[in-house]
C-alpha cells in the first residue's frame, strides 16, 4: 500500500468523531463532497469500508478504528514538527485549569499533553477541579488559562475577565442512562453531579420548576464516577452531550424529565498572559470547532 496523504488521514479522524460529514467539512473548512471524496480514496486505498453510513447515522467500522489511532498519532506529529519549525521557542511556566465536565467533554487532557509535546520546555500545570474552586483560583491570580462549563459571569480579582469572544461554543444538556421508575415508585432515580457546579444548579432547578418526581440514588463529587454509575444502571444522568459521546452513554429514553437547554463553555485568560499562556489560550481556540465536533449528535 502507498503512503497515505495527511488530507485522508484528517478527513477520517472529522468524520470519525463527529459522526457527521457535514460537521465534519465545517471543522476542516472544505466543502462535504470534498471530505465524501477524501474518505472514499482513502478506503479505496485501504481496500476496506471505513464509514458506515446510514439514513440516521455515520459510524466508523471495525477496521477505521484500527486506522484511527494511528491516524491521529501522524497528525499530531505532523502538528509538532509544522508548530516548532514555525515558531519561536517558548518557555516559562502555565497554569491551565479545567472543570471535570469540560475536561471530559472534549479532550482537554489530551490537548494539553499535546501543548506539552510540542513545547517541552513549557512547565504547564494542568488542574481539573469543580468549577468553583477553579474560579476562585482563577481570580485569586493562580491559573493562567480556563475552560469551565456554565461560567455565564466573570470571575473578579487579579485574573482577568473574559470578553465576550471568549465563550467557546454551548454544549447541549440532555438525560443519559437506561434506568427507569421501578414500578412500585413513579419518582425517577437520578445521579447527582457533583456538589457545588453551576451544571448541578441548573439540573436541580429544572427538576424543581418541573416537579418532575424523583430522588438521588447516587452521589460523588467526581464526574467520571457519576458517569460510571449511570452506565451500570443507578440511575439518569444530566450531562453535556460530548462528554456523554466520549463515554459512549446513550441518551435516556424518559418521558416527563425536563430538557435541560444548553450551558456555555467559557475560555478564561489572564489579562497579561505570557507568550507561552497566549500560545495555550490559542491552540485551545484553534482547535476547538473540532473538539466541538467530536460531542456533536449524530447525523449524515
Amino acid at each position: 500500500m502507498n503512503e497515505i496523504p495527511l488530507p485522508q488521514l484528517r478527513a477520517l479522524v472529522a468524520v470519525a468523531e463527529a459522526r457527521s460529514f457535514s460537521r465534519a467539512a465545517r471543522a476542516l473548512g472544505l466543502s462535504q463532497s470534498t471530505v465524501s471524496t477524501q474518505i472514499l480514496k482513502l478506503e479505496q486505498r485501504v481496500g476496506a469500508t471505513l464509514i458506515e453510513r446510514t439514513t440516521r447515522s455515520v459510524e466508523p467500522t471495525a477496521a477505521a478504528q484500527r486506522l484511527l489511532p494511528i491516524a491521529r498519532d501522524i497528525l499530531r506529529l505532523q502538528q509538532i514538527a509544522s508548530s516548532r519549525l514555525d515558531a519561536r521557542p517558548l518557555s516559562g511556566m502555565v497554569v491551565f485549569a479545567a472543570d471535570e465536565s469540560a475536561a471530559l467533554g472534549h479532550g482537554l487532557i489530551e490537548l494539553a499533553r499535546g501543548f506539552n509535546e510540542v513545547w517541552p520546555d513549557v512547565d504547564l500545570r494542568v488542574e481539573v477541579a469543580p468549577a468553583a474552586a477553579l474560579l476562585e483560583r482563577f481570580a485569586a491570580g493562580l491559573v493562567d488559562v480556563a475552560v469551565v462549563h456554565g461560567c455565564d459571569e466573570a470571575p473578579t480579582g487579579r485574573g482577568a475577565p473574559p470578553s465576550a469572544g471568549n465563550e467557546l461554543g454551548r454544549d447541549r444538556l440532555r438525560w443519559y442512562g437506561s434506568a427507569a421508575a421501578p414500578a412500585s415508585d413513579p419518582r425517577w432515580p437520578i445521579v447527582g453531579l457533583p456538589r457545588a457546579g453551576e451544571l448541578r444548579a441548573r439540573v436541580e432547578r429544572a427538576l424543581a420548576d418541573s416537579a418532575t418526581p424523583h430522588r438521588t440514588v447516587f452521589e460523588a463529587d467526581s464526574l467520571a464516577i457519576g458517569i460510571e454509575a449511570a452506565r451500570r444502571g443507578f440511575g439518569l444522568i444530566a450531562l453535556p452531550e460530548p462528554a456523554a459521546r466520549r463515554h459512549l452513554l446513550e441518551a435516556a429514553r424518559a418521558q416527563g424529565l425536563p430538557a435541560l437547554g444548553s450551558c456555555p463553555v467559557r475560555l478564561l485568560q489572564r489579562a497579561d498572559p505570557s507568550d507561552a499562556a497566549a500560545a495555550l489560550r490559542n491552540e485551545i481556540r484553534s482547535a476547538w470547532p473540532a473538539r466541538r465536533a467530536r460531542g456533536a449528535s449524530p447525523a449524515v
